[in-house]
């Protein structure tokens, strides 16, 4: 089962608005419940005036009875940079975020792996992955005592698109704050990657969702039913390891420039979030 009952969506569909403008032109859609976006936090972050900002948030959260349990911290960073000072920078800017998600009530936060990609030998790869477990450890720390957690992302066409990796870099960490994060376009897109199974793999690990479809050529990041993923078979793996957190769409792929069409696809998509719900139970 689901212990979720409804679905929730990412706020970078409107990330042009400041965040409490997004949550209430998503709430009139039908969402309540919300992953606080990069963009989000990137907003939030950079505010002359944070705490009135901060404010405003909570505010249309109380008049709407909106949720905000899942967050995206700075998607761009990069724990394991080859560069001391890039590294420390992206450290330190995740720190921001944690910051933001406790001011929010955020309790899950969602982090990319980091990426080595100019490593070619054992040795490099052997120090990539020091890097990143002492900066998750450092933040898993942080979270812990802000109230939150962070759940790891999988990737796709690199490092860490198999729950395997996913769960090695867990077991190296060793926190009880830091999880997994599920995403279904960059696990269809990755060759060899079965989602149900990667999903009964993670088990009581994966704390977080990025749900959208893509047809296996991209990371697409469309509303379901909209590429080739086996919806019925994600949502029961989900059910199987008795999911806990949010069922979440991450679709950039729906953003469009005319704000009525943009609509009318955050409208659609409720109604496709309703279903996989649906799906879970059967």
């Amino acid at each position: 089962m689901l212990r979720e009952s409804t679905p929730a969506i990412w706020t970078a569909l409107y990330a042009e608005q400041p965040l409490h403008q997004a949550l209430t032109t998503l709430a009139a859609h039908g969402w309540n419940v919300f992953e606080v976006s990069t963009e989000h936090f990137c907003e939030l972050e950079e505010a002359p005036d944070q705490a009135a900002r901060i404010d405003q948030v909570r505010a249309v959260c109380q008049q709407h009875n909106l949720r905000l349990p899942q967050g995206h911290a700075l998607l761009q960073a990069n724990v394991c940079h080859a560069d001391p000072e890039r590294r420390a920078e992206d450290i330190r800017r995740l720190h921001a975020h944690l910051r933001l998600a406790s001011e929010l009530e955020v309790q899950t936060v969602v982090v990319h792996p980091g990426k080595a990609s100019d490593s070619t030998t054992r040795a490099q790869r052997r120090h990539a992955q020091e890097l990143r477990v002492a900066a998750f450890t450092e933040l898993a720390t942080a979270a812990a005592g802000l109230g939150c957690r962070l759940a790891i992302e999988n990737m796709a066409h690199r490092e860490f698109s198999s729950s395997a990796d996913l769960l090695e870099l867990l077991d190296a960490i060793g926190s009880k704050a830091v999880g997994v994060t599920f995403d279904s376009s960059h696990a269809r897109m990755t060759p060899g990657i079965d989602l149900p199974a990667a999903i009964r793999d993670f088990d009581d690990r994966l704390w977080a969702t990025h749900l959208s479809d893509n047809d296996g050529s991209g990371d697409q990041h469309r509303a379901p039913g909209n590429g080739s993923i086996d919806w019925p078979a994600v949502m029961q793996a989900l059910a199987a390891i008795d999911y806990g957190g949010i069922v979440n769409l991450e679709i950039p792929g729906e953003r469009h420039a005319d704000v009525e069409l943009r609509a009318l696809k955050s409208r659609h998509a409720r109604a496709v979030g309703d279903w996989l719900m649906e799906l879970a139970t059967r």
